[in-house]
Order: structure tokens, then C-alpha cells, then sequence
């Protein structure tokens, strides 16, 4: 009798199951690629979840916030491990198709543990002979399970913050939501960043804020930097960072080129964050005619960085050389 009931449950739940769209479009959805220290914002569906208040943590981060909990699985080591939660904030999307539909979506920021093994990039000289890390992060909501996102462990999966990003902003309120324009990560020695009212100088040297640039050298970071915990003072280094210009106006970032990249002139782990790095470059100068952003220049350089398996690029305001006088400085910051 309890194995006809439970069969009859069992056939019920199939009947019943309700439906998961998993992605749209012409391929099939693919796993999300993800560095050791990444941190990283998931989008998470709990049926008949009220939208609630965002809320932040402060390092060393909690593995339960808002009601979540997320954990990590991967092949090897096979021990599961707890990832620390930055931040979860709700939004609510409806269809005014009749009857109308609303959806609760959850975004919560975390930080990839550092212990995530990562597989080199297809084509590494000489081929590895350990088996592939598989991956995958298990989503929590009130003691039971929310949803599933599969990893590709790699190397580093490089992301140039913008100050509408959940991580560039834990300390303060979460306001990404309207938060316009969302401005670039790049900042002047003053912390005041790049922008068409405040350009940058040739010569001048800035600081790019990014996240996923991965383990600091050979050695794991993760002896260094626990997952999870404000990166300390001295912070640790990133070795093998590459930095590449391209002067076309409203250039989209692209894969950085052997003949003209350069190594940054630093590239750590940014003290008093979880999981955020900054590179540091030198502008260079603009060629002559190069024009000033306005209202359909947006950015008049872009600068790219890389590393082994990853790069983003990010277009800022140089000012450029006065008429008449190739390379040199057009406005003097210092004056203004």
C-alpha cells in the first residue's frame, strides 16, 4: 500500500512539476565562467517570495543572509564549502499582458571561494594530466533549495567594476537600481574618477577597479586572503596583468594584442574590500586631432586589461593635445 502511495506521489509530482526557463535564444545556455575570488552577482527566482529591503554585509562576510545560503560543489576537493554572501537586494518585474504576472527576482552578490580549482584554458603548453573541475553553486532559501548555477572554473574572468555594480559600492546603500550614468571604475591618485567633466591627463597615472583577475600568483591567494575577508594591509600582488590602449573614439573593449600590450605598472588586491583588485597604468598621449568628449564622444580611449584566460576594456575622457601642439597637454587638472 505505501509503495502504490508513493508511486501515485511520485506520478503527481511529474503531472505537476512546474516549468523552469533556463535561457532563451539560439544555444543552449552554457556554464558561467568563474575565477577563484570571483565575485559575482546571481539571479535567483523564489515562487512567491515578497520583495524585501536590500541588505549589505560587512567582512568577513556571512554564509546566510536575507534568508539565503549558497553553497559550493565541485569535483575536486569534493568537500562542499559555504560562500560568503555580500549583499541580496529584490526587484520585481511584471507583464501587463492580461492577467498580469509578476516576478520576484533576487540578486545576490558573492564571492567564489578561493579554493575553487581552476582548469586551465584549452590549448595550455604543456597539457595538463589532471581530470577537469566541475563545478556548481547551490542556491538556499529558507532551509530549502532555490536553484542551481553551473561553473566553468577557470583561471580568471576579468570584470572592470562600474560604480553600478552591487560590488563596487558595499559600503553604502544599494542603489543600482536608478542609479545613472553608471560610471567606470577608473579613478585619479585624489579617488575622484574619470569622467567628460574630469578627464584624465597624459602622463597622468590611474587606477582601474576590477574583480575576477583570479589567484595572485602560482601560489593560491587563499593563504593570504581567506575567502570572505577584507583583503589585508600590505595587500598581496597579481603577477602577469597586461594593459593595452586603442585611441579610437568610442572603441569597445577587445582582446589585448602581443605587440602592443604592456605589463601594469601594479596590479593587487585593493586593502579593506572582499575580492576587488586594482591595476594601475599611465595614460598615454592622445594623437593629434583626437577630439574632446561631448555629446556624442563618450570616450576618446579605451584601455584593456588581460591576463591568462580572460580581458575587459573600458572607454574614459583624456584631454586632448591643444591645436597646433601635437602630444602636448590640453587642460591642466590642477588649475581647475
Amino acid at each position: 500500500m505505501k509503495r502504490v502511495a508513493g508511486l501515485a506521489i511520485f506520478g503527481w509530482m511529474l503531472c505537476h512539476a512546474q516549468p523552469v526557463v533556463t535561457g532563451a535564444g539560439y544555444a543552449a545556455p552554457q556554464p558561467t565562467d568563474a575565477a577563484p575570488g570571483q565575485v559575482i552577482t546571481i539571479f535567483v527566482r523564489v515562487p512567491g517570495k515578497t520583495p524585501s529591503d536590500p541588505v549589505v554585509a560587512k567582512a568577513p562576510l556571512p554564509v546566510t543572509l536575507a534568508g539565503f545560503t549558497v553553497m559550493l560543489r565541485q569535483t575536486f576537493p569534493s568537500d562542499p564549502q559555504a560562500v560568503p554572501i555580500l549583499s541580496a537586494a529584490d526587484s520585481q518585474s511584471c507583464s501587463t499582458v492580461a492577467p498580469m504576472v509578476c516576478d520576484t527576482v533576487s540578486m545576490l552578490t558573492v564571492e567564489v571561494p578561493f579554493e575553487l580549482t581552476a582548469n586551465p584554458p584549452p590549448g595550455t603548453v604543456p597539457k595538463t594530466t589532471a581530470p577537469q573541475n566541475f563545478a556548481r553553486l547551490e542556491i538556499g532559501y529558507g532551509g530549502s533549495p532555490a536553484d542551481t548555477l553551473v561553473l566553468n572554473p577557470v583561471l580568471d574572468r576579468i570584470h572592470i567594476l562600474n560604480t553600478c555594480d552591487p560590488a563596487a559600492g558595499l559600503s553604502q546603500t544599494l542603489e543600482w537600481f536608478n542609479a545613472a550614468p553608471c560610471l567606470p571604475e577608473v579613478a585619479h591618485a585624489d579617488g575622484s574618477l574619470v569622467s567628460a567633466a574630469n578627464p584624465a591627463q597624459p602622463g597622468e597615472v590611474l587606477t582601474i577597479s576590477a574583480v575576477g583577475l583570479g589567484s595572485g600568483s602560482a601560489a593560491s591567494p587563499a593563504a593570504e586572503v581567506a575567502t570572505g575577508a577584507a583583503t589585508p594591509q600590505p595587500p598581496p600582488s597579481v603577477t602577469g596583468v597586461l594593459v593595452d590602449f586603442n585611441s579610437r573614439v568610442n572603441a569597445s573593449p577587445a582582446m589585448l594584442l602581443s605587440t602592443s600590450s604592456l605589463p601594469a605598472l601594479s596590479a593587487q588586491m585593493q586593502a579593506g574590500s572582499v575580492g576587488i583588485y586594482q591595476v594601475a597604468f599611465t595614460v598615454p598621449a592622445l594623437a593629434a586631432g583626437t577630439p574632446a568628449c561631448g555629446s556624442t564622444v563618450e570616450s576618446n580611449l579605451t584601455i584593456n586589461i588581460g591576463r591568462t584566460a580572460s580581458y575587459d576594456g573600458v572607454g574614459i575622457c583624456v584631454d586632448p593635445p591643444a591645436a597646433g601642439l601635437p602630444g602636448s597637454r590640453g587642460r591642466d587638472r590642477s588649475k581647475r
